[in-house]
């Protein structure tokens, strides 16, 4: 496979404004190649626009760098109070109890899952016990306690502060890879390119210019980031010993959640991934085009098939909400069976607490929250890449963002796209 198709096929969509831009500097190499057949060649004019270009590039993928850096030592300050926060919480919890797992029957054990280390949300044991001693409990008493006891352990602060040290930490985890694929992919292609120039011109320069290069970027290597990767497995690890004992069947619900998508990203990604944290069967409400514009004000970049394949790898079922109220279409989308036994849920990120639906949502079922991706949002990327002003899609490429991740000005408004 040639490498700009590689270089394609790995670019991440949200950061193709800051690769180097290969195409093109190999279409300056072509043009050359062409005037050189009939004896046109200018390989000063050459070397001036090949330089220009490259430099430019160089100059777009340093400054990205160093703002992801600065981002990410910001950042994992964050982490760290999360990790921390979750010590916290989990020797709370601990303490709270009024016996050990150990003194559990093995009925009252049945209830628990066995998958997770022995810390228990509050008063689970001593009210599992209460509930089981001395009686033979139906199967309508089990359900109606594991219904409570979802809804009790996703109240708890010690599995809050879990999902968000664990989905925080794996998300930033995926965000240093990309980092690190991002710094080797560029490295390869100024590397590939040089070496197209060395046989356009005839020159030998390739080792010089890209040692050159390294030199001047010597995050290129990417050692920082491998560092910090390297501390930040070892916070999951820890993370991992600190999850709370879930109640049983907690792995098997059905997990429903609603949204635009529209170009996609990886903050989608990662938010569709972490729902598996709450269930085993995934649900996404998508709302349709014409609902898309009621509630935006715009249309989408990607139509609604579009949008369904890109969710469908992440989740086991959709459904297609034509109207800008999704109340009577989640409503459908439920059984009752579900809501009895308490075998649902409802995740989304914590960008929007007070959706839409979220009185009748809350009612029936459990609602959990997960961090959302740091600056990384779908109008950054229609800001960036389909704004009709050069001028907004540089400036917003190297905005600072808010908190949902949208591009802001020096006094904290949002860019505007120019229509």
């Amino acid at each position: 496979m040639k490498f700009g198709k590689t270089l394609a096929e790995r670019t991440l969509k949200e950061w193709k404004f800051y690769y180097v831009d290969y195409k093109q500097l190999k279409q300056i190499l072509k043009t050359q190649a062409a005037k050189d057949e009939t004896f046109d060649c200018n390989h000063d004019e050459l070397r001036s626009s090949f330089d220009e270009i490259l430099s430019t590039s160089e100059e777009k993928l340093s400054k990205f760098y160093y703002d992801k850096e600065s981002w990410a030592i910001d950042y994992f300050v964050t982490l760290q109070k999360r990790v921390q926060d979750l010590k916290a919480a989990a020797e709370e919890a601990d303490e709270s109890l009024p016996g050990s797992p150990s003194s559990l029957s093995s009925s009252d054990e049945d209830l628990l899952t066995a998958s997770s280390p022995t810390c228990i949300a509050d008063d689970l044991p001593l009210r599992l016990e209460n509930l089981t001693k001395g009686q033979q409990h139906s199967t309508g008493n089990e359900a109606a306690y594991l219904k409570e006891a979802y809804r009790k352990m996703g109240a708890s602060q010690h599995f809050q502060a879990y999902i968000y040290a664990k989905k925080s930490l794996v998300t930033f985890q995926r965000e240093l890879d990309l980092l690190l694929e991002f710094l080797d992919i560029n490295t390869t292609a100024y590397s590939k390119i040089l070496k197209k120039f060395d046989k356009q011109t005839g020159t030998s320069l390739r080792e010089a210019r890209l040692a050159a290069i390294l030199e001047n970027n010597p995050f290129l290597k990417g050692e920082k980031l491998q560092e910090m990767r390297g501390t930040v497995d070892d916070l999951i690890e820890e993370v991992n010993t600190l999850k709370p004992r879930l109640p049983l069947g907690w792995e098997n619900r059905k997990v429903y959640t609603i949204g635009c998508f529209d170009l996609f990203h990886r903050g989608h990604q990662n938010v569709l991934m972490s729902l598996r944290e709450f269930g085993a069967f995934i649900v996404a409400g998508i709302h349709d085009d014409e609902s898309y514009y009621q509630l935006k004000k715009k249309y989408t970049i990607d139509n609604l098939e579009t949008r369904m394949k890109n969710v469908k790898p992440y989740v086991d079922q959709i459904f297609v909400i034509p109207s800008t109220d999704p109340l009577p279409y989640i409503k459908m989308m439920i059984s009752d069976q579900d809501i009895a036994n308490g075998s649902c849920c409802y995740a989304r990120g914590d960008d929007m607490l007070n959706f839409p639906a979220r009185e009748f949502v809350e009612s029936v079922m459990p609602v959990h929250f997960v961090p959302r991706t740091e600056a990384c949002s779908s109008t950054l990327i229609r800001t960036i890449y389909h704004s009709d002003s050069a001028e907004i899609r540089a400036k917003a490429a190297f905005a600072k963002t808010r908190y949902d991740g949208k591009p802001i000005d020096e006094n904290g408004n949002v860019l505007q796209l120019q229509t």
